[in-house]
């Protein structure tokens, strides 16, 4: 057996860690000495330290960690990869991303722009009425995916077909990423029912965004200012419509979103 001095010493984890793992249950030593209170460790033992020390470089929680240790389940471990996986690639997308907005911070700089400037040509519409099948709901940002899967499940069943681009309108007067009053929809040809209603917004101001949907405030902003501008006061709420997205087969990057607020003198 390993003192836990040699223990510490081999796995590279500081004695003052392995006392804290023996606390939490995650990492016991093999015998405890009953006179002295000495912790010994099975040389079996750094095999575990080992895969603790891999998962905690994976960003994995202690309990996580602590789940795999009592399981032994290859499958159920690589399951959890997996998903940590994908959660490392989204954060490297994010993080490639910010790198862009970085790049073309940096060239506004060397231009003598402000970095804040956003070229974003705010034109008018007035709308004709549209049917839209929609679902209303509080929800976050993160519930996106789930909302629009509800969205079309309920079109199937309705026996409903799209016949324009998929929207989302925003009623709450403040804005919340964990809950917020969201109604996802799409626009139909004709159809009844609970879910059936006209969209009819009128004159409204409208801009086109181009890139991923994580970045809209730059064009809501430009919106914003074009109204203060021309002097015109928001009448409803605002709404986007997804005209080219993930289900057109093209990067975020060319993502095309209109943006639109309901305007009135």
């Amino acid at each position: 057996m390993l003192t836990i001095g040699e223990f510490s010493r081999i796995s590279r984890v500081s004695a003052k860690t392995l006392r804290y793992y023996d606390q939490i249950g995650l990492l016991k030593p093999g015998f405890v000495s009953k006179d002295s209170g000495y912790r010994y460790y099975e040389v079996s033992q750094l095999r575990d330290m080992l895969l603790i020390s891999r998962l905690k470089r994976y960003r994995f929680s202690l309990p996580e960690i602590s789940a795999v240790l009592a399981t032994r389940d290859n499958g159920r471990l690589a399951e959890l990869l997996q998903a940590k996986k994908e959660e490392f690639l989204r954060q490297i997308n994010d993080q490639q991303h910010i790198l862009l907005q970085m790049e073309q911070d940096i060239e506004k700089i060397e231009r003598c722009e402000s970095i804040m400037q956003a070229n974003y040509l705010v034109k008018t519409v007035e709308m004709q009425p549209k049917t839209i099948y929609s679902l209303r709901r509080k929800m976050g940002i993160r519930d996106f995916a789930e909302a629009f899967g509800a969205l079309c499940a309920g079109l199937e069943k309705s026996r409903l077909k799209p016949a324009g681009p998929f929207l989302s309108i925003y009623h709450d007067e403040e804005f919340n990423h964990e809950c917020t009053d969201i109604e996802v929809g799409v626009e139909v040809s004709g159809g009844s029912g609970e879910h059936v209603r006209a969209l009819a917004p009128g004159l409204c101001c409208f801009a086109t965004h181009i890139g991923p949907y994580d970045d809209f405030t730059p064009c809501y902003t430009a919106l914003m200012e074009w109204i203060e501008r021309e002097g015109y006061t928001v009448s409803g709420p605002p709404f986007e419509l997804y005209i080219k997205g993930c289900d057109d087969n093209v990067p975020p990057s060319e993502y095309v979103t209109e943006i639109y607020f309901p305007i009135k003198k």
